[in-house]
């Protein structure tokens, strides 16, 4: 399979109206009933009965998307290939654990099981071999059919030899199922404020798959928003960290803490494992994603703001997995 990489010059003009891509409706039918506010879960979401899509686990990978690598735990987050000298931040103990996040005072983080609803089944494990053949973990999101939206360090890695080998992308991936199947992909996007510059305000890229999954497991809608409307919603978050293993989804929600011109800082709880995870709000039955999830901090976990230019690459990625 061809490998295809690509990066696109981002315009840093920030438009001032609002506009947003509606997400794929048709595929928003089946939900916990009553379980959210926002996306607030009680914990009783490990025991909800919620169904699998009619026919959803009769997808079949391609035999080319074959897993070799499994995640044990112990792989870094993505971005530590970019920025390794953070490790020297983390001590030993959270090396040995995959907690390369924050978990800001009480782990408030809930456990989505089973991760065949949505919106859960459109956030993705991914599992991440670097040109040098190194392995790492993030998370991903659908944004179209064929389109997982991610963290640019997910998809370009600096220190290991620049754009990924390849990414297996594991929808509603549940510890050992994987009811959608498993999906190679090396059709990799970023911009060159990621690709050239490392710059923090361009961490974000894109996985062109081969297949049009997101038909079957539904897909985000992604918004412009002011910092005034950001802050008025409940923003969710849900991805793979790597201190709860690496292979099963957990949420939070909570309002942000600060929304600037490129990034948005909340105390929602993250772990290493987790960079590339949708930060959504809900309106009636739709989703919008605001932001990107990209790394953590003790004074806030932080996310690539989608604003104009960012609204306009995910627009153009997004055909081109249609």
């Amino acid at each position: 399979m061809a490998s295809k990489k690509k990066q696109s010059t981002e315009v840093d003009e920030i438009k001032t109206e609002d506009h947003s891509e509606v997400s794929n409706v048709a595929e928003e039918t089946q939900e916990f009933e009553n379980a959210f506010v926002g996306e607030n879960i009680s914990s009783t979401v490990e025991t909800s009965g919620a169904e699998f899509v009619a026919g959803a686990e009769e997808f079949i990978a391609p035999a080319e998307t074959a897993v070799e690598d499994e995640i044990t735990g112990q792989e870094l987050d993505a971005w530590y290939a970019s920025f390794p000298e953070d490790l020297s931040e983390i001590g030993p103990a959270a090396t040995e654990t995959g907690n390369f996040e924050v978990v800001i005072g009480a782990d408030n983080r809930v456990r989505i099981n089973p991760t065949t609803s949505y919106p859960w089944r459109a956030i993705c494990s991914l599992l991440i071999r670097s040109k040098t053949g190194k392995n790492y973990i993030g998370t991903g999101w659908m944004v179209g059919p064929g389109t997982v939206i991610t963290a640019g360090h997910c998809v370009y890695l600096h220190g290991e030899g620049g754009w990924a080998q390849y990414i297996d992308v594991i929808p509603a991936r549940n510890g050992s199922l994987r009811p959608y199947g498993t999906i190679r992909s090396s059709n990799l996007r970023s911009v060159t404020g990621w690709t050239n510059s490392k710059n923090r305000s361009n961490d974000y890229g894109a996985i062109i798959l081969n297949t049009k999954i997101g038909n079957t497991v539904g897909y985000f809608g992604y918004a412009n928003k002011s910092a005034s409307y950001i802050k008025s919603k409940t923003l969710n978050l849900s991805g793979y960290p790597g201190d709860k293993g690496g292979s099963t989804q957990w949420f939070m929600a909570r309002k942000c803490k600060s929304v600037g011109s490129r990034t948005i800082t909340y105390d929602i709880d993250t772990a290493g494992g987790q960079s590339g995870s949708p930060v959504w709000y809900k309106s009636g039955s739709s989703r919008y994603a605001v932001g990107i999830h990209t790394n953590g901090h003790s004074s806030g976990n932080s996310a690539t703001r989608i604003v104009s230019a960012v609204f306009n690459n995910i627009k153009s990625w997004k055909a081109q997995g249609s």
